[in-house]
């Protein structure tokens, strides 16, 4: 069964998909489209700034468009003085005369038979598709330049709702910035695992309470590993039985309330990036970096980023993965794909947010630029659009099909994806 609805018949509208046939209204008035209008994605009419020749007269103003002209009365129009000045009501199926437009002189137009079924028959299959990348089939049909003007619109949208999300931390923490990018570098040394009680535990222990003890290696591993639970255990090695006493006094000093370790995950994860060791790291980040946390915007370099996040523990963790657990023999670090990663979602998104707050588009571009040096991602998603990798070279690439899979592909939102678009209106 084809699926049609007024989403479609309004993209038809929008992209002139549309047999070359002479267009008649319901009373035989030959009209030429001047202009098709611009789509309202908010409340009224569908398309605004439309010019219409009926006879030889021209309108302007606003087009309706409906798949049955009684949809006018179910929509409750005929109570709405906003429909009262549309100059065309366009329906693919006209089943009833609408009294408000025999009153004020809007001509009516039925598409059903300029309407080419191959169109409604590509979207069908689509929309009704079940396998994860509906069009990747289709995907030869979008030219490059297409996919790249699409994917380029894509990485910005990927970074807006991003900042979204650094907006409600400021705005929580009344405009404290440090807190706010501290809130989201912590977030992300969690990784997508452990983002979460990463988050939390931002909450739980303030930058500020960090960076008294930056010159004290072992308070900051004291406060990071007992804010977080990991301490309240008993331990045989004498160097945790240390951080275990700092931490009580610590915990006593500035009032801490540690979370509950099982809110944390180890399990199906390699050991370098079990919670404890990223807490180790983030621990000698503030150590050897704590201007970086205080002023991020000054890092607007990828190989200063990088340098800022080699982070190579010197003492009892430069060779455990856990309290008290057995020594390794192989250091732990915190590799290029793990600080790229830091690069893409916690720096670019933060610069992107910076550039708006404070009205600074140098940084907007500032982001763009530093996922264009990051290697493009190769995970689930970005991997459905391998016929594509001729085009795809960066990080603003692979953020931009994540961002396409998770609010386009997946809410088969065809119609307002460019990529979509393209295939469609071939």
């Amino acid at each position: 069964m084809l699926n049609f609805n007024e989403d479609l018949l309004q993209f038809i509208w929008q992209y002139k998909l549309l047999k070359p046939l002479p267009l008649v209204s319901i009373l035989n008035k030959p009209i030429t489209i001047l202009k098709y209008g611009d789509l309202n994605k908010d409340a009224g009419p569908d398309f605004f700034n439309a010019q219409v020749k009926i006879d030889d007269i021209i309108l302007a103003g606003n087009i309706e468009i409906h798949l049955k002209s009684s949809n006018w009365l179910k929509h409750k129009h005929q109570t709405n003085k906003n429909y009262d000045n549309i100059i065309l009501h366009v329906v693919y199926e006209y089943d009833v005369e609408i009294p408000q437009n025999t009153n004020n002189n809007v001509e009516v137009i039925e598409l059903k038979n300029l309407i080419d079924a191959k169109t409604v028959i590509n979207y069908t299959y689509l929309i009704e598709s079940r396998v994860n990348l509906p069009c990747a089939n289709q995907l030869h049909l979008v030219n490059e330049i297409q996919f790249t003007s699409w994917l380029q619109r894509m990485a910005i949208e990927r970074l807006e709702i991003k900042t979204k999300r650094i907006y409600d931390l400021f705005n929580e923490y009344n405009g404290n910035y440090s807190q706010t990018f501290y809130t989201i570098l912590l977030s992300n040394f969690g990784f997508k695992v452990n983002s979460l009680p990463f988050e939390l535990l931002a909450k739980h222990l303030p930058l500020s309470i960090l960076l008294k003890h930056a010159d004290n290696l072992v308070h900051l591993e004291a406060l990071l590993l007992g804010c977080a639970g990991f301490l309240d255990n008993q331990f045989e090695d004498k160097y945790i039985n240390q951080l275990q006493n700092e931490f009580e006094y610590l915990k006593t000093k500035y009032t801490l309330t540690p979370l509950n370790r099982g809110i944390f995950k180890f399990n199906k994860m390699r050991p370098a990036n079990f919670p404890t060791v990223r807490l180790i790291q983030f621990a000698l980040l503030i150590h050897q970096q704590s201007i970086f946390l205080l002023n991020p915007q000054n890092y607007t370099q990828l190989k200063d980023i990088k340098l800022c996040l080699e982070l190579k523990p010197t003492h009892y963790f430069k060779n455990h993965y856990q309290l008290d657990g057995n020594e390794i023999e192989k250091q732990i670090s915190f590799g290029n794909s793990s600080k790229e990663n830091i690069v893409i979602n916690t720096l670019a998104p933060f610069f992107f947010f910076y550039a708006k707050k404070l009205m600074q588009p140098n940084y907007s571009d500032i982001a763009i630029d530093l996922l264009m040096q990051c290697d493009f991602e190769k995970n689930q998603k970005t991997k459905l659009f391998i016929t594509k990798k001729q085009q795809l070279q960066n990080a603003a690439d692979s953020q931009a099909l994540i961002n396409l899979y998770d609010n386009y592909c997946i809410k088969k939102q065809c119609l307002k994806c460019g990529i979509g678009a393209s295939i469609l209106k071939s």
